[in-house]
This record gives C-alpha cells, sequence and structure tokens, in this order.
C-alpha cells in the first residue's frame, strides 16, 4: 500500500468522492492543508485530509498543559486529521486499512508540511462522534483519547454554533517529548526559528499599565540629543514603544510604527505619548519620530539601561542594542541621505533593519 498527497489534477475528484460518501461532505478548508491518498495496486482505497487545527479546544489545551501565549505562537504545530474517507470495494478484503492508511500519513506528514509550508508538525487532532464510531482505527494507530468537546462547531456565519453532539478529542504525538515541547518555556533551535511573533498589542499588554510606565520613567532618563523646538514626543516614549515593538518580533522601524499605531489609549498614557488639543486623544509617534529617537540615543547606555531595567522586573529576553548610521555617499542626494536602523541581539542576531530615504535638507 502507498499513501501519497493527491496532484492538481485529482482535486476534483477527491472534493467528488467526499461529498458524495463521507456524512460530513467535503470539507471547507482554511488555511494550510494536506489531501492524501491512499492506494493498494494502483486503485485508491482511502481519502484523507490534514489542515489547521481547531482554535481552541479546552480539554486539548488543558491536556498540552500551554499558557494563552505559547497556544499564540505554537498552534500551528498542531494539525488536524479534518477528513478520513474508506472507498467502498468489492472481493478484496483489506485487513486493518484504517489504521495503516492514518500509521502511513503519521510517519510522513511532518516532513511534507516542512516541505510546502516551511515548518514541521508536533501534534495530530482529530474529532470522533461517539454516537457512530468507537474510534478503534485511531487507538490500533497509536492516538489517545484527551477528552470531549463542548457540543459546538464551525459556522459560517457564527464563528461556533451549537452542536447536537459532543465528539471524543483524539491526539497522536509525532515526537515522543511533543507535548512537553509545546509547553516549554522555550523551544530548541531547530524549532525556535519556526515559533510566531506575539500579537503587537499582547505584547505591551503583558508589561501592563504599571510595567509600561515603570520602563518610560526608565528609559526617560537617557540623554536626548535632538534639538528641544517642535519636539512632541520624549526619549522614553519613543524608546518604550520601539522595546515592545521588538520584542513583538517587528522586523523594521516601518513595523515599529505600525505596531505603535495599534496600542490603545490607557497604554499610550502610560507612556506619555503626545495629547492632541483637538481630540483630546494620545496620539503614537510615527516612522519619522521613532527614526530620529533611535539614531540619536546612545545605544551603549540605551542597551545598558534597558537590561538593568528587565533583570529588575524579573524578565530575561535577549540584549537589545540600537544602532543607525547615515550612507555618507547619499548625504548629498536630492531626496536627503539613505538611513540604516537596526536592533541586534548580543548573540549577533538581527531584531531588525531599515533603509530608508528621507527628505530633509542637509547643510552643505
Amino acid at each position: 500500500m502507498n499513501v501519497r498527497p493527491i496532484t492538481s489534477e485529482e482535486e476534483k475528484d477527491w472534493c467528488a468522492s467526499m461529498k458524495a460518501r463521507h456524512p460530513l461532505g467535503n470539507p471547507q478548508l482554511a488555511g494550510h492543508q494536506i489531501k492524501y491518498v491512499a492506494e493498494k495496486k494502483g486503485k485508491p482505497v482511502a481519502l484523507i485530509s490534514f489542515s489547521a487545527c481547531a482554535y481552541r479546544l479546552a480539554d486539548r489545551d488543558r491536556w498540552i498543559g500551554w499558557t494563552a501565549e505559547q497556544a499564540t505562537r505554537r498552534r500551528h504545530f498542531v494539525v488536524q486529521n479534518s477528513r478520513f474517507l474508506i472507498l467502498p470495494h468489492e472481493g478484496d478484503h483489506r485487513h486493518n486499512l484504517a489504521s495503516k492508511t492514518l500509521a502511513w500519513c503519521a510517519r510522513r506528514l511532518s516532513d511534507d508540511w516542512m516541505e510546502r509550508f516551511g515548518y514541521p508538525v508536533l501534534l495530530l487532532e482529530t474529532f470522533v462522534d461517539p454516537a457512530y464510531h468507537r474510534g478503534t482505527c485511531y487507538k490500533a494507530s497509536g492516538w489517545d483519547v484527551v477528552g470531549r468537546t463542548k457540543g459546538f462547531r464551525r459556522d459560517s456565519g457564527e464563528f461556533y454554533s451549537q452542536d447536537s453532539t459532543p465528539k471524543d478529542i483524539w491526539l497522536r504525538s509525532l515526537r515522543p517529548n511533543a507535548r512537553d515541547l509545546l509547553r516549554s518555556s522555550e523551544l530548541p533551535g531547530e524549532l525556535a526559528e519556526f515559533e510566531k511573533a506575539l500579537p503587537a498589542k499582547r505584547v505591551a499588554a503583558r508589561l501592563g499599565v504599571d510595567g509600561l510606565s515603570s520602563l518610560f520613567r526608565v528609559l526617560e532618563e537617557l540623554p536626548d540629543s535632538r534639538r528641544a523646538q517642535g519636539r512632541r514626543y520624549s526619549m522614553g516614549c519613543c524608546l518604550s514603544i520601539l522595546t515592545c515593538a521588538i520584542l513583538a518580533g517587528c522586523k523594521g522601524l516601518r513595523e515599529c510604527a505600525e505596531f505603535a499605531g495599534t496600542l490603545p489609549q490607557k497604554q499610550l498614557q502610560a507612556l506619555r505619548a503626545w495629547r492632541d488639543p483637538k481630540t483630546n486623544r494620545w496620539r503614537s509617534p510615527n516612522y519619522v519620530t521613532l527614526w530620529r529617537v533611535a539614531t540619536a540615543v546612545d545605544t551603549e547606555l540605551f542597551e545598558e539601561t534597558l537590561n538593568k531595567w528587565f533583570r529588575g522586573e524579573g524578565l530575561t529576553p535577549e540584549a537589545i542594542a540600537l544602532d543607525g548610521k547615515t550612507l555618507r555617499g547619499t548625504l548629498l542626494n536630492e531626496d536627503g541621505g539613505s538611513c540604516v536602523v537596526s536592533a541586534v541581539s548580543h548573540d549577533g542576531s538581527p531584531f531588525f533593519s531599515d533603509k530608508r530615504s528621507l527628505s530633509r535638507k542637509v547643510k552643505k
């Protein structure tokens, strides 16, 4: 027997067979997905698909033991067996066909996922309706029941709608230590590069209003070489935003400025951002303001101050160093100089790097 991903030419027939023969019909899969066909002597004997896992699943999440932040960053390592269909046959008895198909898929799925989507799979999940099935084939191929759903299903009109029957939750680890990896404080190097960054709002929210205020007060003490005239945003405000943006995984100053634009009013107030007198709302600094601060700060003093604050708060991120330069050969350009700004960790890996021409007058 052979199990392989279907080709694009086989997609239409695969979907038609699933729609006609599976009790749940052809799945409307979102996100990454791979559809397989199991063949015996060149004839299809089973169809199976894998796709993105359930966003929230109380018993699964409890079994893994990960935090909400870990789930946000590592949920893509969990993949769902969304459909499984044994095709009708005549005469030829197919002993243990279902469990063998599942076992073959489990052996190759992570490599196939890595090849197509650029990251491996650690854990598989699926749902079995106990009113119709016992899940024997899943048990025979190394899956375990870890709980039940709450009786809801995904719906196009509403995100979740009430379903009549709670389903058993079955899981299968593709690595012996998959569970420990998913709930570990830090992933090993070969997996850490595939971990997703936290959403911008969650990084700032994790520090809380008190933490942001504390960070602002520390960074506000750094000397500011900018001209005082027309200055709306303080050094502490801009450097605090840059720090949070880097921790959120922003790759350039433009992303840092976009991050700043997502901060709610309470967080901007804690960072003493500029308050618009017309609307009475706190405004986040733009790209140019952040660039000017990043190029004006004493990078060594900033790094030392920031690391001291992290240690005092009981946090242990990588050390961050900011640097900014204007390319000498571009100073006399009509549109102004080209500037490079970067943030680098102690191990030499870049946090962000951005190059942009700024329109400004340059003294000859």
